[in-house]
């Protein structure tokens, strides 16, 4: 698999609660704007009131992040560093922009993006060896780059393993993608499964809400009943918001294209409607509907 491609999974855009705020009234009105998913208002609000503090730079670049302006994120995220750089989460924050505006752009571009965004990856977990999100991406990212570009099946285990102490769920997700990589998809499967019993059995490991997407995703892939994925995406989509990579269309839609990657007709259709029922004017969606009839 490709470096360009895997890092569409690594990155999740956490609102971190450190800020310089001018006014708590102002913030709880942006918060408000946020919080009803009027990230327009939101964007022009915050660019009035807090343009130039912490607080509005990292709002501003966690809205951009959602909507996949990636160049806006960058910047928002960067003027982050250069206020504290030594805070982790500024550091992920910038490589995890960098990584998916990657996916994005042609392959030698994102040949010269690759180094800095291990560089700030490296930053963030060296900055905070608890840094569960910096840890996962840079396991992802060491499986998969070349050695040369300090690449090492090693080094992407070893950041896998030390999550099981910081996260079960993250650690489980992890796991699975080191043994997919040795192309050992049972073993793969009983981490899936051990995570997806975990989180049932103890919703308080959940730490972040796109979790129940990720483990909708893989479970769709090693086999868990649907109802099983059904009940994951009814969480997810209760607890989305602006910080989520995938809106429920969106994710929809990736479960619907897992489904027809794995001739799997009926799944595929199911899920390309429901990711219809909310974006019926989806033209990558209606496209997929019908590749998907014409199994």
């Amino acid at each position: 698999m490709e470096v360009k491609n895997v890092l569409g999974m690594l990155f999740f855009f956490i609102l971190c609660c450190k800020s310089n705020a001018q006014s708590s009234e102002e913030l709880r009105t942006a918060k408000k704007f946020i919080q009803n998913y009027e990230l327009d208002k939101a964007e022009i609000f915050i660019d009035r009131n807090f343009e130039f503090t912490e607080a509005g730079k990292l709002y501003l670049g966690n809205i951009a992040s959602h909507l996949k302006e990636w160049d806006k994120a960058i910047y928002n995220y960067k003027s982050l560093v250069e206020l504290d750089p030594n805070f982790a989460e500024y550091h992920f924050k910038v490589g995890g922009a960098m990584g998916m505006k990657a996916i994005e752009i042609n392959k030698f571009q994102a040949a010269f993006l690759i180094p800095k965004v291990k560089e700030h990856l490296e930053k963030a977990a060296s900055l905070d060896p608890n840094h569960i999100e910096s840890k996962r991406a840079l396991s992802e990212l060491y499986l998969q780059l070349p050695s040369v570009l300090g690449g090492s099946f090693e080094k992407g285990l070893a950041q896998a393993k030390s999550l099981n102490k910081l996260s079960k769920l993250d650690y489980c997700i992890a796991m699975a993608s080191v043994y997919n990589y040795k192309d050992e998809k049972q073993k793969s499967a009983k981490y899936i499964k051990e995570g997806i019993k975990a989180l049932k059995g103890k919703p308080s490991l959940v730490l972040r809400n796109y979790l129940y997407f990720e483990f909708a995703q893989e479970g769709l892939r090693y086999g868990i009943p649907k109802s099983e994925i059904d009940s994951l995406m009814d969480k997810y989509i209760q607890g989305f918001n602006y910080l989520d990579l995938k809106t429920p269309a969106e994710a929809y839609l990736k479960l619907a294209q897992i489904s027809e990657n794995k001739s799997d007709k009926s799944t595929a259709l199911y899920y390309i409607n429901k990711s219809l029922e909310i974006d019926g004017n989806s033209k990558t969606a209606l496209d997929l509907k019908e590749d998907i009839k014409d199994m």
